[in-house]
């Protein structure tokens, strides 16, 4: 697992450049840790409906500040522990952010700078992503799949403990708490993973996988080979992803919005 701080740039065969760019969820990374490159469009690792979320928890933060990370916490489960660890045991950054901090901060700017947006999940209206998800929810409630949530604390305390060797130190003068998190966030996605089964996951990386290339090709139409689309991706996810780029799926267009003059970032 590649916990290194460092991001990820795939180039693609066909021409362009795929870029990594690991994230922490619910995480605000500091200023010295955020992208320094130029790129073409925006690569989100959900659906087009993640939009409509923010915005939701936007609003209900304006209303009411920490309701969202209260709400997950008392939902208990994997997110709920991950949350509560993160909330309660890291110092010197700001966790526990809804939305999704910093791929809704790219968001923005994407929009305010006329950058295409894409969606690396495809939404529900496709019938094989509907499809997928069944098995994928098949597979998570089968008994021993279930009897597993039973002793969901104690998987995440030996998660937590085998984690801790994969664990890079954080760049010069960046907060020692980078660490903490980034061993939190590696659990918590990596518990999460093995509630599915390991096909599963590979058929969901390749097909995230196609939908990324598809954006990159439609971002060679106009920028050629020189088209980077940048990728807000959690950190620990990034290995997975680019042994399914590596793989060449074929690219497969990806849903895609247009910039919106209501955004602000």
């Amino acid at each position: 697992m590649n916990l290194d701080w460092l991001d990820v740039h795939w180039e693609d065969p066909d021409g362009g450049t795929i870029v990594l760019h690991g994230v922490l969820p619910t995480v605000v990374l500091p200023n010295g840790m955020r992208p320094r490159l130029n790129w073409h469009g925006l690569g989100i690792m959900g659906s087009s409906e993640e939009i409509e979320v923010w915005a939701e928890e936007e609003k209900s933060e304006a209303k009411d500040s920490g309701i969202n990370l209260d709400s997950a916490i008392l939902n208990g489960g994997l997110d709920g522990l991950y949350l509560e660890m993160l909330a309660y045991g890291v110092e010197g950054l700001q966790v526990g952010k809804f939305p999704d901090p910093e791929p809704r901060r790219l968001h923005k700017a994407a929009v305010n700078h006329d950058r295409p947006v894409f969606f690396a999940e495809p939404d529900m209206d496709d019938e094989d992503w509907a499809e997928f998800l069944g098995k994928e929810a098949k597979a998570m409630t089968r008994p021993f799949k279930l009897a597993r949530i039973i002793f969901t604390s104690r998987r995440w305390r030996k998660g937590i403990k085998k984690m801790r060797k994969h664990v890079v130190e954080q760049p010069s003068r960046e907060p020692d708490g980078l660490q903490a998190a980034s061993a939190l966030a590696a659990t918590w996605w990596k518990l999460n993973r093995e509630n599915s089964e390991e096909e599963l996951n590979h058929a969901k990386d390749s097909r995230f996988a196609s939908r990324l290339r598809g954006a990159l090709a439609s971002l060679r139409a106009e920028h050629g080979n020189e088209a980077v689309l940048l990728v807000p991706i959690q950190q620990a996810w990034r290995s997975s992803m680019l042994t399914a780029l590596e793989s060449l799926p074929d690219a497969e267009s990806s849903s895609h919005d247009a910039p919106s003059d209501e955004e602000e970032e």
